[in-house]
Protein backbone atom coordinates (compact mmCIF):
# COMPACT_ATOMS: atom_id res chain seq x y z
CA UNK A 1 0.00 0.00 0.00
CA UNK A 2 2.47 2.42 0.81
CA UNK A 3 4.07 1.88 -2.78
CA UNK A 4 1.22 2.52 -4.63
CA UNK A 5 0.33 5.31 -2.53
CA UNK A 6 3.56 7.16 -3.13
CA UNK A 7 2.67 7.08 -7.40
CA UNK A 8 2.44 10.13 -8.54
CA UNK A 9 0.38 11.06 -12.28
CA UNK A 10 -1.55 8.21 -11.45
CA UNK A 11 -3.99 9.35 -13.68
CA UNK A 12 -1.85 9.78 -16.43
CA UNK A 13 -1.43 5.86 -16.74
CA UNK A 14 -2.83 3.95 -19.75
CA UNK A 15 -6.16 2.06 -19.41
CA UNK A 16 -4.45 -1.13 -18.89
CA UNK A 17 -2.26 0.57 -16.22
CA UNK A 18 -5.02 1.84 -14.64
CA UNK A 19 -6.42 -1.60 -13.82
CA UNK A 20 -3.38 -2.90 -12.90
CA UNK A 21 -2.85 -0.24 -10.27
CA UNK A 22 -6.78 -1.30 -9.38
CA UNK A 23 -6.20 -4.80 -9.02
CA UNK A 24 -2.71 -4.50 -6.68
CA UNK A 25 -4.22 -1.63 -4.91
CA UNK A 26 -7.70 -4.04 -3.77
CA UNK A 27 -5.64 -7.19 -3.34
CA UNK A 28 -3.42 -4.83 -0.57
CA UNK A 29 -6.44 -3.76 0.70
CA UNK A 30 -7.85 -7.51 0.76
CA UNK A 31 -4.99 -8.69 2.78
CA UNK A 32 -5.38 -5.95 5.60
CA UNK A 33 -8.85 -6.80 5.94
CA UNK A 34 -9.44 -3.02 4.66
CA UNK A 35 -12.60 -2.05 2.95
CA UNK A 36 -12.88 -2.38 -1.14
CA UNK A 37 -16.24 -0.66 -1.01
CA UNK A 38 -14.12 2.47 -1.89
CA UNK A 39 -12.01 0.76 -5.17
CA UNK A 40 -14.90 2.08 -7.73
CA UNK A 41 -13.31 0.27 -10.82
CA UNK A 42 -12.53 -3.14 -9.53
CA UNK A 43 -15.28 -4.64 -11.28
CA UNK A 44 -13.96 -3.47 -14.62
CA UNK A 45 -10.17 -4.83 -13.38
CA UNK A 46 -11.88 -8.47 -12.40
CA UNK A 47 -13.58 -8.85 -16.00
CA UNK A 48 -10.20 -8.06 -17.33
CA UNK A 49 -8.42 -9.90 -15.04
CA UNK A 50 -10.98 -13.50 -15.06
CA UNK A 51 -9.68 -15.20 -18.10
CA UNK A 52 -5.69 -15.09 -17.28
CA UNK A 53 -5.14 -18.36 -15.41
CA UNK A 54 -2.34 -16.97 -12.83
CA UNK A 55 -5.45 -14.80 -11.60
CA UNK A 56 -8.58 -16.22 -11.69
CA UNK A 57 -8.34 -17.44 -8.08
CA UNK A 58 -7.84 -13.73 -6.64
CA UNK A 59 -10.68 -12.47 -8.89
CA UNK A 60 -13.27 -14.59 -7.51
CA UNK A 61 -11.32 -13.76 -4.15
CA UNK A 62 -12.03 -9.96 -4.79
CA UNK A 63 -15.60 -10.19 -6.63
CA UNK A 64 -16.60 -11.67 -3.07
CA UNK A 65 -14.97 -9.49 -1.06
CA UNK A 66 -15.75 -5.79 -2.90
CA UNK A 67 -19.88 -7.24 -2.78
CA UNK A 68 -19.65 -7.97 0.48
CA UNK A 69 -18.23 -4.43 1.62
CA UNK A 70 -21.26 -3.00 -0.50
CA UNK A 71 -23.54 -4.73 1.02
CA UNK A 72 -24.96 -7.00 -1.48
CA UNK A 73 -24.28 -10.49 0.39
CA UNK A 74 -25.71 -12.81 -1.42
CA UNK A 75 -23.99 -11.82 -4.69
CA UNK A 76 -20.89 -12.71 -2.90
CA UNK A 77 -21.46 -15.81 -1.70
CA UNK A 78 -22.66 -17.09 -5.76
CA UNK A 79 -19.65 -15.30 -6.18
CA UNK A 80 -18.32 -17.70 -3.54
CA UNK A 81 -19.77 -20.97 -5.06
CA UNK A 82 -18.55 -20.56 -8.61
CA UNK A 83 -15.09 -19.55 -7.48
CA UNK A 84 -15.03 -22.87 -5.82
CA UNK A 85 -16.31 -24.85 -8.71
CA UNK A 86 -13.49 -23.17 -10.75
CA UNK A 87 -10.46 -23.05 -8.29
CA UNK A 88 -8.35 -25.92 -7.60
CA UNK A 89 -5.72 -24.41 -5.41
CA UNK A 90 -6.47 -25.56 -2.53
CA UNK A 91 -4.76 -21.98 -0.69
CA UNK A 92 -7.42 -20.05 -2.47
CA UNK A 93 -10.55 -22.39 -1.59
CA UNK A 94 -9.71 -21.99 1.88
CA UNK A 95 -9.47 -18.20 1.71
CA UNK A 96 -12.86 -18.35 -0.53
CA UNK A 97 -14.37 -20.92 2.31
CA UNK A 98 -12.71 -18.27 5.65
CA UNK A 99 -14.83 -15.61 3.46
CA UNK A 100 -18.05 -17.38 3.05
CA UNK A 101 -18.11 -18.05 6.74
CA UNK A 102 -17.05 -14.59 7.86
CA UNK A 103 -20.72 -13.79 5.60
CA UNK A 104 -22.32 -16.18 7.34
CA UNK A 105 -21.45 -15.04 10.94
CA UNK A 106 -22.09 -11.54 10.07
CA UNK A 107 -25.74 -12.80 9.01
CA UNK A 108 -25.68 -15.23 12.48
CA UNK A 109 -26.22 -18.08 10.66
CA UNK A 110 -23.91 -19.83 12.21
CA UNK A 111 -24.24 -23.60 11.49
CA UNK A 112 -23.53 -22.61 7.83
CA UNK A 113 -20.74 -20.75 9.26
CA UNK A 114 -19.23 -23.70 11.09
CA UNK A 115 -20.13 -25.81 8.11
CA UNK A 116 -18.07 -23.73 5.95
CA UNK A 117 -14.90 -23.71 8.83
CA UNK A 118 -15.02 -27.23 9.00
CA UNK A 119 -14.65 -27.83 5.01
CA UNK A 120 -11.41 -25.59 5.02
CA UNK A 121 -9.90 -27.36 8.00
CA UNK A 122 -10.54 -30.45 5.65
CA UNK A 123 -7.13 -28.57 4.21
CA UNK A 124 -3.31 -29.32 5.05
CA UNK A 125 -2.91 -26.05 6.01
CA UNK A 126 0.13 -24.54 8.07
CA UNK A 127 -0.30 -24.15 11.82
CA UNK A 128 -1.38 -20.22 11.74
CA UNK A 129 -3.97 -20.65 9.29
CA UNK A 130 -5.07 -24.07 11.35
CA UNK A 131 -4.92 -22.02 14.67
CA UNK A 132 -7.02 -18.64 13.13
CA UNK A 133 -9.86 -21.47 11.60
CA UNK A 134 -10.24 -23.49 14.94
CA UNK A 135 -10.76 -20.35 16.90
CA UNK A 136 -13.32 -19.00 14.32
CA UNK A 137 -14.96 -22.94 14.35
CA UNK A 138 -14.86 -22.30 18.55
CA UNK A 139 -16.30 -18.94 18.45
CA UNK A 140 -19.27 -19.46 15.94
CA UNK A 141 -19.88 -23.04 18.66
CA UNK A 142 -19.72 -20.86 21.39
CA UNK A 143 -22.47 -18.38 19.76
CA UNK A 144 -24.91 -21.37 19.53
CA UNK A 145 -23.94 -22.18 23.32
CA UNK A 146 -22.33 -25.60 22.40
CA UNK A 147 -19.64 -26.57 24.73
CA UNK A 148 -17.45 -28.13 21.85
CA UNK A 149 -16.38 -24.71 21.27
CA UNK A 150 -14.49 -25.38 24.26
CA UNK A 151 -12.26 -28.34 22.29
CA UNK A 152 -11.74 -25.69 19.56
CA UNK A 153 -10.70 -23.17 21.50
CA UNK A 154 -8.04 -25.02 23.37
CA UNK A 155 -7.14 -26.34 20.12
CA UNK A 156 -6.44 -22.83 18.34
CA UNK A 157 -4.40 -21.53 21.32
CA UNK A 158 -2.18 -24.78 21.38
CA UNK A 159 -1.95 -24.18 17.56
CA UNK A 160 -0.88 -20.85 17.82
CA UNK A 161 1.51 -21.39 20.98
CA UNK A 162 3.53 -23.75 18.88
CA UNK A 163 3.81 -22.21 15.84
CA UNK A 164 5.44 -19.04 18.12
CA UNK A 165 2.74 -16.84 17.56
CA UNK A 166 2.07 -15.20 21.11
CA UNK A 167 0.40 -12.23 20.34
CA UNK A 168 -2.48 -14.34 18.19
CA UNK A 169 -2.47 -17.00 20.92
CA UNK A 170 -3.17 -14.28 23.65
CA UNK A 171 -6.09 -12.71 21.55
CA UNK A 172 -7.89 -16.28 21.51
CA UNK A 173 -7.37 -16.94 25.20
CA UNK A 174 -9.08 -13.07 25.69
CA UNK A 175 -12.05 -13.91 23.82
CA UNK A 176 -11.91 -17.77 25.53
CA UNK A 177 -12.03 -16.42 28.54
CA UNK A 178 -15.00 -14.00 27.73
CA UNK A 179 -16.68 -17.05 26.70
CA UNK A 180 -15.91 -18.96 29.80
CA UNK A 181 -17.42 -15.53 31.78
CA UNK A 182 -20.17 -15.68 30.35
CA UNK A 183 -21.06 -19.40 30.40
CA UNK A 184 -20.27 -18.74 34.70
CA UNK A 185 -16.94 -20.07 34.94
CA UNK A 186 -15.58 -16.97 36.41
CA UNK A 187 -12.97 -18.99 38.00
CA UNK A 188 -11.47 -20.55 34.98
CA UNK A 189 -11.67 -17.49 32.83
CA UNK A 190 -9.24 -15.65 35.46
CA UNK A 191 -6.96 -18.26 35.20
CA UNK A 192 -7.07 -17.31 31.14
CA UNK A 193 -6.21 -13.63 32.05
CA UNK A 194 -3.62 -14.68 34.57
CA UNK A 195 -2.05 -17.22 31.72
CA UNK A 196 -2.23 -14.08 29.52
CA UNK A 197 -0.44 -12.10 31.94
CA UNK A 198 2.71 -15.03 32.08
CA UNK A 199 2.72 -15.16 28.25
CA UNK A 200 3.22 -10.99 27.99
CA UNK A 201 3.33 -9.43 30.76
CA UNK A 202 3.33 -5.76 29.17
CA UNK A 203 -0.58 -6.43 28.97
CA UNK A 204 -1.05 -7.30 32.72
CA UNK A 205 -2.24 -3.44 34.11
CA UNK A 206 -4.54 -3.00 30.51
CA UNK A 207 -8.01 -1.71 31.12
CA UNK A 208 -9.69 -4.77 28.96
CA UNK A 209 -8.23 -7.22 30.99
CA UNK A 210 -8.41 -5.60 34.62
CA UNK A 211 -11.87 -5.20 33.74
CA UNK A 212 -12.86 -8.46 32.81
CA UNK A 213 -10.73 -10.06 36.15
CA UNK A 214 -13.08 -7.43 38.50
CA UNK A 215 -16.24 -8.75 36.78
CA UNK A 216 -15.33 -12.86 38.00
CA UNK A 217 -14.34 -11.49 40.86
CA UNK A 218 -17.46 -9.60 41.29
CA UNK A 219 -19.42 -12.57 40.52
CA UNK A 220 -17.37 -14.83 42.90
CA UNK A 221 -18.03 -11.89 45.77
CA UNK A 222 -14.43 -10.97 46.27
CA UNK A 223 -15.00 -7.82 46.31
CA UNK A 224 -11.10 -6.46 47.77
CA UNK A 225 -9.86 -8.26 44.67
CA UNK A 226 -12.53 -6.58 42.16
CA UNK A 227 -11.50 -2.90 43.78
CA UNK A 228 -8.04 -3.40 43.12
CA UNK A 229 -8.50 -4.47 39.70
CA UNK A 230 -10.61 -1.81 38.98
CA UNK A 231 -8.40 1.24 40.42
CA UNK A 232 -5.84 -0.91 37.96
CA UNK A 233 -8.06 -0.61 35.07
CA UNK A 234 -9.62 2.72 36.07
CA UNK A 235 -5.47 4.18 35.84
CA UNK A 236 -5.01 2.21 32.21
CA UNK A 237 -7.89 3.65 30.36
CA UNK A 238 -7.06 7.46 31.89
CA UNK A 239 -3.36 6.34 30.04
CA UNK A 240 -5.04 5.05 26.82
CA UNK A 241 -7.36 8.49 26.63
CA UNK A 242 -4.48 10.89 26.92
CA UNK A 243 -3.28 8.89 24.21
CA UNK A 244 -6.09 9.24 22.26
CA UNK A 245 -7.31 5.38 22.60
CA UNK A 246 -10.61 6.87 24.11
CA UNK A 247 -13.56 4.02 24.37
CA UNK A 248 -16.75 4.46 25.26
CA UNK A 249 -18.19 0.69 26.06
CA UNK A 250 -14.53 0.89 28.08
CA UNK A 251 -15.97 3.07 29.83
CA UNK A 252 -18.95 2.17 30.35
CA UNK A 253 -17.98 -1.35 32.25
CA UNK A 254 -15.70 0.54 34.61
CA UNK A 255 -18.45 3.02 36.11
CA UNK A 256 -21.08 0.45 36.50
CA UNK A 257 -17.89 -2.06 38.32
CA UNK A 258 -17.44 0.88 40.12
CA UNK A 259 -20.70 1.40 41.25
CA UNK A 260 -21.32 -2.12 42.40
CA UNK A 261 -18.49 -2.22 44.53
CA UNK A 262 -19.34 1.56 46.13
CA UNK A 263 -22.68 0.27 46.75
CA UNK A 264 -21.21 -3.27 48.04
CA UNK A 265 -19.10 -0.84 50.17
CA UNK A 266 -22.09 1.18 51.69
CA UNK A 267 -20.86 4.25 49.84
CA UNK A 268 -22.62 6.65 47.74
CA UNK A 269 -23.11 6.12 44.02
CA UNK A 270 -22.86 8.77 41.47
CA UNK A 271 -23.20 8.41 37.60
CA UNK A 272 -22.50 13.18 37.02
CA UNK A 273 -18.35 12.20 35.70
CA UNK A 274 -20.08 9.32 33.33
CA UNK A 275 -23.13 11.47 32.27
CA UNK A 276 -20.77 14.44 31.21
CA UNK A 277 -17.76 11.87 29.63
CA UNK A 278 -20.94 10.44 27.40
CA UNK A 279 -22.12 13.94 26.34
CA UNK A 280 -18.70 14.75 25.36
CA UNK A 281 -18.46 11.66 23.18
CA UNK A 282 -21.97 12.02 21.81
CA UNK A 283 -20.88 15.82 20.91
CA UNK A 284 -17.71 14.45 19.22
CA UNK A 285 -19.59 12.25 17.17
CA UNK A 286 -21.75 14.63 15.92
CA UNK A 287 -19.17 17.00 15.25
CA UNK A 288 -17.50 13.98 13.09
CA UNK A 289 -20.39 13.41 11.40
CA UNK A 290 -20.94 16.54 10.53
CA UNK A 291 -17.46 16.68 9.52
CA UNK A 292 -17.96 13.78 7.31
CA UNK A 293 -21.25 14.99 5.78
CA UNK A 294 -19.59 18.18 4.94
CA UNK A 295 -16.59 16.21 3.38
CA UNK A 296 -18.16 14.14 1.32
CA UNK A 297 -20.41 17.08 -0.20
CA UNK A 298 -16.96 18.56 -1.15
CA UNK A 299 -15.78 15.16 -2.37
CA UNK A 300 -18.84 15.17 -4.70
CA UNK A 301 -19.04 18.65 -5.84
CA UNK A 302 -15.18 18.53 -6.80
CA UNK A 303 -15.72 15.16 -8.91
CA UNK A 304 -18.35 17.24 -10.52
CA UNK A 305 -16.41 20.30 -11.26
CA UNK A 306 -13.61 17.81 -12.23
CA UNK A 307 -15.74 15.82 -14.84
CA UNK A 308 -16.61 19.48 -16.40
CA UNK A 309 -13.23 20.13 -16.58
CA UNK A 310 -11.97 17.03 -18.42
CA UNK A 311 -14.87 17.45 -20.80
CA UNK A 312 -13.52 21.27 -21.54
CA UNK A 313 -10.09 20.15 -21.60
CA UNK A 314 -11.60 17.68 -24.57
CA UNK A 315 -13.54 19.90 -26.22
CA UNK A 316 -10.49 22.81 -25.98
CA UNK A 317 -7.67 20.68 -27.63
CA UNK A 318 -9.82 20.06 -30.37
CA UNK A 319 -10.21 24.02 -30.81
CA UNK A 320 -6.08 25.29 -30.33
CA UNK A 321 -3.30 24.32 -32.44
CA UNK A 322 0.60 24.23 -31.27
CA UNK A 323 1.43 26.86 -33.63
CA UNK A 324 -1.30 29.68 -31.76
CA UNK A 325 -0.06 28.05 -28.19
CA UNK A 326 3.65 28.84 -28.98
CA UNK A 327 2.97 32.30 -31.04
CA UNK A 328 1.41 33.50 -27.52
CA UNK A 329 4.26 32.23 -25.00
CA UNK A 330 6.82 33.89 -27.20
CA UNK A 331 4.73 37.39 -27.06
CA UNK A 332 4.26 37.04 -23.47
CA UNK A 333 7.92 36.17 -22.73
CA UNK A 334 9.12 39.06 -25.00
CA UNK A 335 6.84 41.24 -22.43
CA UNK A 336 7.54 40.08 -19.54
CA UNK A 337 11.23 40.09 -20.26
CA UNK A 338 11.09 44.19 -21.76
CA UNK A 339 8.85 45.01 -18.87
CA UNK A 340 10.98 43.32 -16.76
CA UNK A 341 14.25 44.79 -17.89
CA UNK A 342 12.55 48.78 -18.69
CA UNK A 343 11.65 48.21 -15.09
CA UNK A 344 15.25 47.48 -13.55
CA UNK A 345 16.31 50.48 -15.87
CA UNK A 346 14.23 52.40 -13.84
CA UNK A 347 14.42 51.64 -10.29
CA UNK A 348 18.72 51.82 -11.03
CA UNK A 349 18.33 55.12 -12.23
CA UNK A 350 16.10 56.10 -9.37
CA UNK A 351 18.94 55.00 -7.22
CA UNK A 352 21.83 56.56 -8.89
CA UNK A 353 19.65 59.81 -8.45
CA UNK A 354 18.83 59.09 -4.85
CA UNK A 355 22.67 58.94 -4.36
CA UNK A 356 23.84 61.65 -6.14
CA UNK A 357 21.64 63.75 -3.87
CA UNK A 358 22.87 62.22 -1.02
CA UNK A 359 26.05 62.92 -2.12
CA UNK A 360 25.71 66.02 -2.96
CA UNK A 361 24.19 66.94 0.84
CA UNK A 362 27.16 64.94 2.68
CA UNK A 363 29.50 67.23 0.40
CA UNK A 364 27.87 70.49 1.84
CA UNK A 365 28.67 68.94 5.58
CA UNK A 366 31.30 71.31 5.91
CA UNK A 367 30.23 74.43 4.36
CA UNK A 368 29.70 77.16 7.01
CA UNK A 369 26.55 78.95 6.50
CA UNK A 370 23.16 79.32 8.04
CA UNK A 371 22.09 75.57 8.16
CA UNK A 372 20.77 74.58 11.60
CA UNK A 373 22.47 71.84 13.25
CA UNK A 374 20.03 69.50 12.83
CA UNK A 375 20.53 69.62 9.14
CA UNK A 376 24.90 69.26 9.63
CA UNK A 377 24.10 66.61 11.85
CA UNK A 378 21.98 64.63 9.35
CA UNK A 379 24.63 66.08 6.13
CA UNK A 380 27.21 65.07 8.92
CA UNK A 381 25.71 61.11 9.28
CA UNK A 382 25.04 60.46 5.45
CA UNK A 383 28.39 60.98 5.09
CA UNK A 384 30.12 58.44 7.26
CA UNK A 385 27.18 55.80 6.85
CA UNK A 386 28.09 56.81 2.88
CA UNK A 387 31.69 55.93 3.78
CA UNK A 388 30.47 52.47 5.59
CA UNK A 389 28.55 51.77 2.69
CA UNK A 390 31.23 51.11 0.04
CA UNK A 391 28.97 52.29 -2.59
CA UNK A 392 31.79 51.61 -5.11
CA UNK A 393 30.66 48.41 -5.22
CA UNK A 394 27.08 49.17 -5.35
CA UNK A 395 27.77 51.16 -9.30
CA UNK A 396 30.91 49.61 -10.28
CA UNK A 397 29.54 46.74 -11.55
CA UNK A 398 27.55 48.86 -14.13
CA UNK A 399 30.80 51.44 -15.86
CA UNK A 400 28.38 53.88 -17.24
CA UNK A 401 30.18 57.42 -17.73
CA UNK A 402 27.38 58.41 -15.47
CA UNK A 403 28.38 55.98 -12.32
CA UNK A 404 31.97 56.62 -13.25
CA UNK A 405 31.09 60.56 -12.72
CA UNK A 406 29.72 59.04 -9.08
CA UNK A 407 32.50 57.21 -8.16
CA UNK A 408 34.88 60.16 -8.48
CA UNK A 409 32.59 62.48 -6.50
CA UNK A 410 32.64 59.85 -3.77
CA UNK A 411 36.06 59.72 -3.80
CA UNK A 412 36.02 63.44 -3.03
CA UNK A 413 33.97 63.04 -0.62
CA UNK A 414 35.95 60.94 1.74
CA UNK A 415 39.31 61.84 0.33
CA UNK A 416 39.67 58.62 -1.01
CA UNK A 417 39.50 56.50 2.33
CA UNK A 418 36.46 54.82 0.88
CA UNK A 419 37.23 51.10 1.47
CA UNK A 420 35.53 49.19 -1.48
CA UNK A 421 34.46 45.73 -0.21
CA UNK A 422 33.02 47.22 3.18
CA UNK A 423 29.53 47.15 4.17
CA UNK A 424 27.26 48.93 6.48
CA UNK A 425 28.51 48.33 10.53
CA UNK A 426 25.71 48.96 12.73
CA UNK A 427 27.26 48.85 15.79
CA UNK A 428 29.54 51.50 14.88
CA UNK A 429 26.47 53.92 13.34
CA UNK A 430 24.66 53.23 16.71
CA UNK A 431 27.34 55.48 18.79
CA UNK A 432 26.90 57.66 16.52
CA UNK A 433 23.25 58.07 16.31
CA UNK A 434 23.56 58.23 20.40
CA UNK A 435 26.21 61.46 20.02
CA UNK A 436 24.23 63.58 17.35
CA UNK A 437 20.65 63.27 17.90
CA UNK A 438 20.38 62.83 21.98
CA UNK A 439 21.09 58.94 22.87
CA UNK A 440 18.45 58.05 20.72
CA UNK A 441 19.49 54.70 19.92
CA UNK A 442 20.05 53.75 23.69
CA UNK A 443 16.52 55.76 24.29
CA UNK A 444 14.89 53.41 21.52
CA UNK A 445 16.48 50.24 22.51
CA UNK A 446 16.03 50.47 26.31
CA UNK A 447 12.03 51.41 25.35
CA UNK A 448 11.21 49.33 22.65
CA UNK A 449 13.88 46.76 22.14
CA UNK A 450 11.73 44.04 22.41
CA UNK A 451 8.87 44.94 20.58
CA UNK A 452 10.81 46.02 17.11
CA UNK A 453 13.04 43.62 15.10
CA UNK A 454 16.95 45.15 14.49
CA UNK A 455 15.83 45.76 10.74
CA UNK A 456 12.79 48.17 12.13
CA UNK A 457 15.81 49.67 15.25
CA UNK A 458 17.37 50.71 11.79
CA UNK A 459 14.62 52.25 9.74
CA UNK A 460 14.09 54.52 13.12
CA UNK A 461 17.26 55.30 13.52
CA UNK A 462 17.30 56.42 9.74
CA UNK A 463 14.27 58.03 10.38
CA UNK A 464 15.49 59.97 12.67
CA UNK A 465 18.99 61.31 10.79
CA UNK A 466 16.43 62.85 8.53
CA UNK A 467 16.36 60.00 5.52
CA UNK A 468 13.75 59.63 3.62
CA UNK A 469 12.19 56.58 2.49
CA UNK A 470 13.24 56.81 -0.89
CA UNK A 471 16.97 57.15 1.02
CA UNK A 472 16.30 54.42 3.34
CA UNK A 473 15.26 51.77 0.38
CA UNK A 474 18.68 52.70 -1.61
CA UNK A 475 20.75 52.26 1.94
CA UNK A 476 19.09 48.70 2.96
CA UNK A 477 18.53 47.57 -0.34
CA UNK A 478 14.79 47.15 0.41
CA UNK A 479 11.72 48.11 -1.91
CA UNK A 480 9.83 51.07 -1.07
CA UNK A 481 6.40 49.39 -0.35
CA UNK A 482 8.75 47.08 2.06
CA UNK A 483 9.78 50.32 3.86
CA UNK A 484 6.36 51.81 4.11
CA UNK A 485 5.43 48.33 5.31
CA UNK A 486 7.91 48.25 7.65
CA UNK A 487 6.77 51.93 9.19
CA UNK A 488 3.51 51.00 9.44
CA UNK A 489 4.48 47.83 11.75
CA UNK A 490 7.06 50.32 13.85
CA UNK A 491 4.02 52.67 14.10
CA UNK A 492 1.82 49.66 15.69
CA UNK A 493 4.64 48.57 18.23
CA UNK A 494 5.09 52.07 19.37
CA UNK A 495 1.33 53.27 19.69
CA UNK A 496 1.77 55.99 17.06
CA UNK A 497 -1.01 56.91 15.40
CA UNK A 498 -1.05 56.19 11.33
CA UNK A 499 0.74 58.95 9.61
CA UNK A 500 2.03 60.06 12.80
CA UNK A 501 5.83 61.17 12.49
CA UNK A 502 7.47 58.12 14.33
CA UNK A 503 10.61 60.06 15.55
CA UNK A 504 8.50 62.90 17.46
CA UNK A 505 6.63 59.95 18.91
CA UNK A 506 9.67 58.15 19.71
CA UNK A 507 11.21 60.91 21.29
CA UNK A 508 8.37 61.74 23.39
CA UNK A 509 9.16 59.05 25.51
CA UNK A 510 12.50 59.77 27.46
CA UNK A 511 14.54 57.04 28.67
Amino acid sequence: MAILDSLENSDRLDEEEQLHLVWNRALAHQALGMSLAEDEQLPEAIAYYREKVDKQADSYLLEASYLNWTGKEADAIKAIDKGLTNIVDSTKRVQLLALEAGIFEHQREYKKAIEMLKKALGYDLPKREQALLNYKLGLNLSLLGDHQSEHFYDKSIQLATENGDTVIACEFLRNYADYLANNGQYRRSNDMFYQICRMMPQLAELSVIQIAMAGNYINLHRLDSARICNDKAIKSDIELEAQGFADISRRAVLELERCLLDYANGKTISYVDFARYCDSITVDMQAKENTLARRQETKNRLKLVNQELKLDQQRMGWMLSVAVLLLIGGVMVGYLYHRNRVQRLAEAEDRIDTLTRMLAEAQTSTVVGEKTPKTDDDAFFKKILLQQLGIIRMVANAPTNQNQALLKRISGISDGKIPTDSLLVWSDLYPVIDRLYDNFHTRLTEQYGNALTQKEIQISCLLCAGFSTKEIGVITQQSDATIYVRKTSIRKKIGAAEGQDIVACMNSVKG
